[in-house]
């Protein structure tokens, strides 16, 4: 990861030694819905009130990301989705713009290395990452770790 900068010649290193990394404390589930239900599917998300959650509409699949309980409150309203889960949902706490380059690929370098799997999410200013809960402790060690280490180069 030393090499990597981000455009305005920001390293890397500099975005994490700066974010602050929140584990939500809520499991998440990673639903895939036919959209025939976009109606219902956007209906019943009007009436969630979470903190995080991500909605993706595509022409063969509506893909949800919510916290647990919100997904259990409407699942039996989609008798066929898929889900996976449970997913612990990681927030990097600076914000970037987005001519940043370089900072998913190295973090999600850092988890590969380390074998953990993991789904990527862009808010408009924070990245987030979904992790599987069984890879969660492991992942957030690694990355924690990580943070230290460039916080320690900062000094």
């Amino acid at each position: 990861m030393s090499n990597v900068t981000i455009s305005g010649g920001t390293p890397v290193e500099k975005i994490l030694a700066a974010t602050r990394l929140t584990v939500h404390p809520n499991l998440f589930v990673l639903a895939g819905i036919n959209p025939a239900a976009r109606r219902q599917v956007e209906a019943d998300l009007a009436q969630i009130e979470a903190q995080v959650l991500q909605y993706i509409a595509e022409p063969d699949v509506l893909t949800l990301l919510l916290p647990q309980p919100n997904w259990n409150a409407i699942a039996a309203r989609y008798p066929g989705a898929e889900t996976t889960g449970p997913l612990r949902l990681f927030t990097f706490s600076v914000a970037m713009d987005w001519e940043v380059v370089g900072f998913l690929a190295a973090v999600a370098g850092l988890l590969a290395r380390a074998e953990i799997p993991l789904g990527a999410l862009c808010g408009y200013y924070r990245d987030h990452l979904f992790i599987a809960q069984p890879f969660a402790a492991k992942a957030e060690a690694v990355l924690r770790a990580e943070i230290d280490r460039c916080r320690g180069l900062e000094k």
